[in-house]
């Protein structure tokens, strides 16, 4: 790799994505270096110009910090993992606000190389600890290996971001763009989603004897997301709904809720989100295309929340004749009237100073459809959305 920065226009492509919600995946990462490093706290630093963004963290809030204040700036040369068992010992350390009190008393340190998609340095994924200690061999490996698919999954990130923004046609020409672009995504996220699914399986096989519940739900839930991921592009990708292969078979829509509901922690928590369900019952679906549908709904409800109002989002479902109707409600800004019959084709959105690219509820009713169901959005009276889905028994 290109020991020299990355390009600034590609530092500041990088934060844009990175600011959104949609990181799961990103945290479990951070997550699992904290665990495996026997650390309080991870995060991934961004260099831009003479400061460090540090915007996705675990332990610690998300930061910006200059850059003659931290331990990265030392490092950055260093295309290798760089472990710190006593910062406090070391004179280049001794007097950063993270080291003498100020912001924290740290002693223990521990990072790896990001690389941004030209080669340069980007930044590095990091660990701290109030503790002195040192890593092993194996501690080493395996967080070097998190900071290669910390790079890939940001590379897949910018990837999508580029292919989804290049146009906003409509109609007909709106669904050939996407159908292209989502060839293109299948083909070339295959490659750095299989370096991911090898590093998850790398950890296991180091981890052998190093096993605790906590890495082993972290590297589950890493080695599901994976999955999930791959039988979407593989099945998932295409437009048309008479040309979306799926897989039915029984599906709890309660655990799906459940799983989606531990797999957001990041996002609800902070926003003091709350999720209810009743009623849900198990039905005939392909289980990612649901898990897919319930995440785009509740990821809106979160999303188009009123200021200063925590979310409120509660799924149901009824019996109907030859089905289920399921319906996710929320209490937020709600979608106009006007709005409301367009919001599922592609690339509308409800507002537009909200990120995103419009084509949430277009997928929801690209996966309802390809079930032989059907959408809709119903007004609360008072205040907020009901998107609703309806499955039949044998789709």
């Amino acid at each position: 790799m290109d020991s020299s920065g990355a390009a600034p226009a590609a530092v500041d492509d990088v934060l844009r994505v990175l600011a959104g919600p949609d990181d799961v995946d990103l945290q479990d990462l951070l997550r699992l270096a904290a665990v495996l490093c026997d650390a309080e706290a991870a995060g991934m630093t961004i260099r831009r110009q003479d400061c460090f963004h540090v915007p996705l963290t675990f332990g610690i809030e998300p930061f910006v910090c200059p850059a003659d204040d931290t331990f990265c700036a030392t490092v950055m040369d260093r295309d290798e993992v760089v472990v710190v068992p006593d910062a406090q010992e070391r004179a280049e350390f001794r007097t950063i606000s993270w080291v003498d009190g100020t912001r924290a008393s740290t002693r223990f340190y521990a990072s790896a190389p990001l690389h941004s998609p030209d080669g340069g340095s980007l930044g590095r994924l990091c660990v701290i600890d109030p503790r002195p200690h040192d890593l092993g061999p194996l501690q080493r490996r395996s967080l070097g290996t998190l900071a290669a698919s910390v790079t890939q999954l940001i590379e897949l990130r910018l990837r999508r971001e580029t292919d989804l923004g290049t146009s906003r046609p409509e109609g007909e020409a709106a669904t050939t763009v996407v159908s292209q672009i989502a060839a293109e995504l299948s083909h070339d996220m295959r490659v750095p989603l299989a370096a991911l699914t090898a590093g998850v399986e790398l950890l296991e096989d180091q981890l052998a004897d190093h096993r605790t519940p906590t890495v082993d739900t972290l590297l589950e839930r890493m080695r599901s997301s994976a999955g999930r991921l791959l039988r979407m592009l593989e099945q998932n990708l295409d437009l048309d709904p008479a040309e979306t292969r799926r897989t039915s078979t029984d599906v709890d829509l309660g655990r799906v809720v459940e799983r989606l509901v531990a797999d957001s922690a990041h996002v609800l928590d902070p926003v003091g989100a709350v999720v209810e369900t009743r009623n849900l019952p198990v039905v005939r679906a392909d289980p990612d295309a649901m898990y897919a549908v319930l995440q785009n709904l509740l990821g809106n409800a979160v999303k188009f929340a009123r200021p200063d109002v925590a979310p409120w989002i509660r799924v149901t479902a009824r019996r109907r004749p030859g089905g289920y109707r399921i319906a996710v409600r929320d209490n937020g800004v709600g979608i106009p009237d006007e709005r409301r019959a367009q919001a599922f084709a592609l690339f509308q959105r409800g507002d537009h100073d909200v990120e995103g690219h419009g084509i949430g509820l277009a997928t929801v009713s690209r996966l309802v459809r390809a079930h032989r169901g059907d959408v809709g959005i119903d007004a609360v009276p008072e205040g907020g959305t009901e998107v609703w889905f309806e499955l039949p028994d044998e789709p």
